[in-house]
């Protein structure tokens, strides 16, 4: 939304409300806006571009003698000037001393698990974290184990440091020791190769036993291909502070607002999609109210980045939370945390 919409005055008054609603979560009167407008400008005046604000769809008015709140135009509108090449946000410099980060940990779920707790501390509101896709990972090492007489618990590491595991079906005369053999011969096989090649692999040799049987590769194969399945690709989310929630007063006076939020934290598929959508875009992504797609989000506002393995996007991480939300705190602490992560997954990898 292009700011010559608005005219200067108009802007700054628009500015200052959001601000001030923001601190307090109550409707901003001209009274209140005139003591710390920096024009100095009367409360009739102020009245008069509020009034005008809320006629183009960037205030609304809760109660006839109320003050103004934000709409999601309103906030569309501010959260565009944040991100102006022009604008203030808080350097890393200012971020740095609240946003602690294990540089001994090499494993990549355990650095993720902590980027989303300190989204969560450091905002305030709900961290989100989306794990790499199973498909995009490389693989590592996996390892069986004969967990009941027709079941195997198949353990798999990739080199980003993610653990995978499932629980496959087997042939009830197969031993421990074959499922060893079976472990061995993957290893030494595709160790270091991406997931999604290792599958069409899998599938050319699943052809070829079937023309030169040869038992013990069969079976490698076979539980091979069920592991790698397609099925393993809904990617999984990190949650952290779901009841951060509970803090922000627009939420308490309505429990049932609260209530399906916290449905949707739990279940997760649809924060899971919403994430996804952002992978494929490059940036910062900002969904603001309606814009969530979701109508238990539209109280909501997100705010997410992805992060990389070299120049390649892998996954996202989020703050998700009030619409009232900082958002000039929280867009600086989940771009500064994507770099962090970033930096760091790609120095483990060699990138």
């Amino acid at each position: 939304m292009s700011s010559s919409i608005l005219d200067e005055r108009n802007k700054a008054v628009l500015l200052a409300v959001i601000d001030k609603y923001i601190e307090t979560a109550e409707p901003v009167g001209s009274r209140t806006l005139a003591k710390i407008h920096p024009e100095h400008l009367s409360s009739a005046t102020l009245r008069n571009v509020m009034a005008d604000l809320e006629d183009r769809g960037f205030l609304s008015q809760p109660h006839k003698s109320a003050g103004r709140t934000p709409t999601d135009k309103g906030y569309r509108f501010y959260v565009d000037h944040l991100l102006r090449p022009q604008s203030f946000l808080m350097t890393a410099e200012v971020l740095a001393h609240e946003l602690e980060y294990p540089l001994e940990k090499k494993n990549l779920q355990g650095l993720l698990e902590q980027a989303c707790e300190n989204l969560s501390k450091v905002s305030q509101q709900t961290g989100l974290v989306m794990l790499p896709s199973f498909s995009s990972a490389c693989f590592k090492h996996i390892e069986f184990t004969k967990v009941a007489p027709k079941a195997a618990l198949a353990v798999f590491f990739s080199e980003q440091g993610i653990l995978q595991n499932k629980v496959l079906p087997i042939d009830a005369d197969m031993t421990q020791d074959q499922l060893t053999s079976i472990s061995n011969y993957l290893n030494s096989e595709f160790s270091g190769k991406p997931i999604k090649w290792i599958l069409r692999e899998l599938l050319k040799r699943l052809k070829l036993e079937k023309e030169h049987y040869n038992q013990l590769a069969g079976k490698a194969h076979a539980l091979s291909a069920a592991l790698f399945s397609e099925e393993k690709e809904s990617s999984e989310l990190i949650v952290e502070g779901a009841l951060n929630f509970l803090d922000q007063p627009e939420f308490t006076e309505d429990i049932s607002k609260i209530k399906a939020l916290l449905c949707t934290l739990e279940e997760k598929t649809k924060l899971v999609n919403l994430l996804d959508l952002c992978l494929h875009h490059d940036g910062m992504t900002i969904l603001i109210g309606e814009e969530n797609l979701q109508e238990e989000m539209g109280n909501c506002s997100l705010i997410a980045q992805n992060y990389q393995l070299g120049n390649e996007n892998v996954g996202t991480l989020a703050v998700f939370g009030s619409k009232r939300m900082d958002y000039k705190r929280i867009i600086s602490i989940v771009n500064h945390t994507a770099k962090i992560v970033s930096k760091l997954i790609s120095e483990n990898q060699g990138v």
